[in-house]
């Protein structure tokens, strides 16, 4: 009897240590797979710091750095992506000084209704404090006006739109106030109408996903937007 016990319990403790050996080796195959995981989508990105150094911005390799064109045309934005009926790259709205733009490729969108879509950033110079850089927003149709949190930041968020020349421009508005400086980051997604084509030429709409997947691109940059002094 004493033996028998003796035996069984010597299995129990056989089978309770190969059980923890295995998960061990589980586990440590779903951290390297994790680290694995990462390191892939750490690939995906890039970085970019403004030319004051004041912020940086990590964001997805896919989006397109833009640049103006030439000096004597400040709201003409090259390549072709960044460029638009209504301007992606400048907030018509606010008259700030567009530092940073970053475009969403369109080449693999040619034949929609999308004409351009980007992240930008500005600096607002005639908001010269907190209030009126967070409270006075550049349009009457300015809505959703919101606290928002965004990497660590607190954000005064908005949404807007702009109608003109058959084409739609659909805002989305962060404001900060920083370093006695006022800065407004925008994702701006502009369309245009069937209107602005012949009937045999209307291009088709954007899917639920393929809007998703434009917009949640750019939020990638927003959250890796960081001030660095």
């Amino acid at each position: 009897m004493t033996l028998t016990i003796a035996c069984a319990v010597r299995t129990f403790r056989a089978r309770k240590i190969a059980g923890i050996a295995l998960a061990a080796a589980g586990l440590v195959v779903a951290l390297a797979s994790s680290t694995a995981w990462a390191q892939v989508r750490a690939q995906d990105f890039t970085s970019i710091t403004s030319s004051d150094r004041v912020f940086r911005v990590r964001y997805p390799k896919s989006l397109l750095v833009c640049a103006h064109r030439d000096g004597e045309n400040p709201d003409v934005w090259s390549p072709e992506a960044c460029a638009a009926d209504i301007p992606v790259c400048d907030n018509s709205g606010h008259a700030g000084n567009v530092i940073l733009c970053l475009a969403y490729p369109t080449d693999a969108l040619k034949g929609s209704e999308l004409q351009a879509a980007a992240f930008s950033v500005s600096s607002i110079g005639n908001y010269s404090n907190s209030k009126e850089c967070l409270e006075k927003w550049p349009r009457s149709n300015t809505s959703d006006v919101h606290s928002e949190e965004i990497g660590g930041l607190k954000f005064q968020a908005a949404r807007a739109t702009e109608t003109g020349n058959n084409h739609v421009a659909e805002q989305h508005i962060y404001r900060i106030y920083h370093g006695a400086a006022c800065y407004e980051l925008d994702i701006n997604l502009t369309t245009a109408l069937d209107t602005a084509f012949a009937a045999e030429d209307a291009p088709r709409k954007l899917s639920r996903e393929e809007r998703h997947t434009i917009e949640g691109t750019l939020m990638k940059a927003l959250a890796g937007f960081r001030f660095l002094k």
